[in-house]
Formats: C-alpha cells, structure tokens, sequence
C-alpha cells in the first residue's frame, strides 16, 4: 500500500503563480499571494503610515497629559507611561490596517 504525499496542498512544491500586485510570477507563493518585493514595499509603507500616525496623535496626548496632570512625580510617571502605551499601540494597530488595506 503507497502512502499519500505529505503535501498540505494538491499541488507539487514547484508551483508557480502570479503576484497579485505586480504580477510577476513567483515560485512558492499561494493564488493571491504576494511576492517578496511587493512584501517588502507593503510593509515599508504601513510602517511609515503607522509612525506617522502614532506620531500625530502622540503628541497632542502628550501635551494634553503635561498640561492637565499634577505636577507630583507619580502622576508624571503614570502620564508618561500612558503616552508610551498609547505611542505603541496605535503603531501597532495603524500598522496591521494598514497592511490589510494597502495588500
């Protein structure tokens, strides 16, 4: 008895499809798939959308945060440990939007 292929997918492993930004085509990659450039520059480009972003509303919190808190040392270190999370946050969620809507 001949056992199956241990392949996940009905296909051989040298199969070759077109990238669904440029559309090269490029071995190794799924229908709809993108190629290694095409990668690369997405992510380049979230990246910088995320920074710009966290950037521009950082910013105004922070300033919000130095002006309303009181001026004791624990309530500037829990403002600047907000101002931190938020910077953080927002460049990770802005990153992953806009990685799905640049794909």
């Amino acid at each position: 008895m001949l056992g199956q292929p241990n392949s996940p997918v009905p296909w051989p492993a040298g199969y070759s499809h077109p990238c669904a930004k440029c559309g090269t085509m490029t071995q190794g990659i799924p229908i709809g798939g993108l190629c290694e450039d095409c990668t690369r520059r997405i992510k380049r480009r979230a990246a910088q959308i995320a920074r710009w972003v966290a950037i521009g509303t950082t910013l105004p919190l922070a300033l919000y945060m130095t002006l309303t808190l009181p001026t004791t040392r624990e309530a500037r270190i829990v403002g600047a440990s907000a101002v931190v999370i938020w910077y953080a946050l927002t460049s990770l969620i802005v990153r992953r939007v806009s990685w799905e809507w640049l794909k």
